[in-house]
């Protein structure tokens, strides 16, 4: 009893500690783009005891009674439908398809284009995704129209992501109740990203997708103790999967093994024998790729965003702290004074312009350099971070970011310039209906309506994230904490990414789901 009294009480105070801390800095960095210790303080002081009482009042009281609402009915529950959720997810795409029809192509995809059409590929965007769209591209010769072969795309993502949240829902079915698995199919019916993201030809979707199908088996599997051999196959074919979409997957996949291991070792070995062998399978499937299309390799400092940004805001702010050396070194990697196009919400402009080649010769040289400055410039470093990361930290009042929320739309000759095609025409009746949907919605996020604008906030979503992770940890179930562990990681690896969008934040939305159905006591 007594180290349950401390174990809750401890989580209730790092909790409050964490989210008055990130009020206290990023409300700073929400308003005016910079933030004061001494203010980050004052307001630390003022945000903690209010999180405080919150989360008493939130772990203690709301959310067991929300659980207990929640519940569901006798185990004599009819089988869960997957077919018929399937097809009424599909069918809450289609209209959205219809609008934006042949889908939403925009600027990865004109790179990944050229790849396809030159053969000439490199490992900057997933090589599996870039060979999907070869592969719709290459139907032209049936189709004699590369309209028809984007639309292919979308209906392909639009099929596979509907079944990867069929899936989701039946494993729900299984792993909870069948009330718990309908809620699921309202939820990914009716949630508006999904809408909007369905048809949109980014990685991001896909990947999405089969995370959180991973996450929905992870947590069927640690209730049931076992899963059939059938589901442990397809649920190490869709971590494969998700770790061939994005690599960040197999960053988080990887910390993820090593604390299934530490905490559950001889509880949950076929699990972790699924993570393992789905991480091994998916990075020899991406060299075989690779060999196969003799890709180039990516740029380093597509993982460098953070320091990039802190380095260059902080020649720009404080250059005289900078020795001569530092200067020389920093001016052969950030060339042509590269440094000068900082944007605080977007690395793209000063990444994209740094000597990649440079980089990889002198990168422990630049490590160093970025320490040295750290010590000389904390301050200036600590806003480029929470420029670059705001979004997905603070639920901010606006979205101050220079990208889109989400891009959209068919973007000219994307697709069909590098061969020599006149560009995708939408359709002209639904023309007022997206340009409605790009101001009011999709350039920021909807920040200015109420309410909806929290289905959009990426804060406002990390913050309920961290609140039913904290919960977990308060109800001492280890075994939920340890599933919920992999999207937070994951989502520590994209605060170290180029820009915070809503495509960023998808992976996150298909799993609340998951987050919401650990929250349920077990039968």
């Amino acid at each position: 009893m007594r180290e349950t009294r401390l174990r809750k009480t401890t989580v209730i105070v790092l909790g409050a500690v964490l989210y008055a801390l990130l009020y206290g800095f990023c409300s700073q960095i929400d308003r005016t783009g910079h933030a004061d210790v001494m203010e980050a303080g004052r307001r630390f002081l003022v945000a903690l005891p209010a999180a405080l009482m919150i989360l008493t009042g939130l772990f203690a009281a709301v959310l067991p009674f929300l659980e207990r609402k929640l519940k569901s009915g006798p185990k004599t529950e009819k089988p869960f439908c997957t077919v018929g959720a399937f097809a009424l997810i599909f069918l809450c795409y289609v209209p959205m398809f219809l609008i934006e029809f042949p889908g939403s192509f925009t600027y990865n995809t004109q790179d990944q284009t050229v790849q396809a059409a030159s053969g000439m590929y490199t490992t900057f965007h997933p090589l599996i995704h870039t060979l999907l769209l070869k592969t719709c591209l290459s139907a032209y010769d049936f189709f004699q129209s590369y309209e028809k072969c984007a639309a292919l795309y979308s209906i392909i993502q639009m099929l596979v992501l509907s079944g990867c949240f069929a899936l989701i829902c039946a494993s729900l079915s299984r792993s909870t109740t069948r009330r718990t698995a309908h809620l699921a199919v309202i939820f990914f019916c009716l949630y508006p990203l999904h809408w909007v993201l369905a048809s949109n030809c980014t990685k991001d979707v896909l990947f999405s997708g089969f995370f959180a199908l991973f996450l929905a088996y992870a947590l069927e599997a640690v209730r049931a103790g076992k899963l059939p051999a059938g589901r442990v196959m397809m649920q190490a074919a869709t971590g494969i999967m998700a770790c061939l979409f994005r690599n960040n997957m197999i960053y988080a996949m990887a910390v993820w093994l090593v604390l299934l291991i530490i905490w559950q070792a001889r509880r949950h070995i076929q699990l972790i024998v699924c993570t393992a062998l789905a991480m091994v399978l998916a990075v020899c499937a991406n060299n075989g790729l690779k060999a196969a299309t003799n890709a180039a390799e990516g740029k380093v400092v597509e993982m460098l965003s953070v320091p990039i940004q802190q380095l260059a805001y902080a020649r720009l702010k404080a250059d005289d702290r900078f020795t001569d050396e530092e200067r020389e070194l920093m001016d052969s990697v950030f060339v042509d004074d590269c440094y000068r196009y900082y944007e605080p919400t977007l690395s793209d402009p000063v990444k994209d312009r740094v000597d990649d080649a440079a980089m990889r010769e002198h990168m422990a040289e630049m490590a160093k350099l970025w320490f040295s400055v750290a010590l000389k410039c904390p301050n200036e470093y600590l806003d480029a971070f929470l420029n670059l990361t705001l979004p997905s930290l603070y639920p901010y009042r606006e979205y101050g970011v220079i990208a889109p929320y989400l891009e959209a739309g068919a973007n000219g000759g994307v697709i069909t310039e590098i061969f020599g095609q006149p560009p995708i025409v939408q359709p002209a009746r639904f023309a007022g209906i997206r340009e409605f949907l790009t101001e009011q919605f999709l350039n920021t996020g909807a920040d200015h309506v109420p309410i909806v604008r929290e289905l959009f906030n990426t804060g406002s979503i990390f913050w309920l994230l961290l609140l039913l992770f904290l919960n977990s940890v308060y109800r001492g179930d280890k075994k939920h904490t340890l599933i919920l562990l992999l999207p937070v990681l994951l989502w520590g690896t994209f605060l170290l990414g180029p820009v915070m969008q809503g495509r960023y934040l998808y992976p996150f939305i298909c799993s609340l789901p998951v987050f919401a159905a650990c929250e349920k006591e077990e039968k």
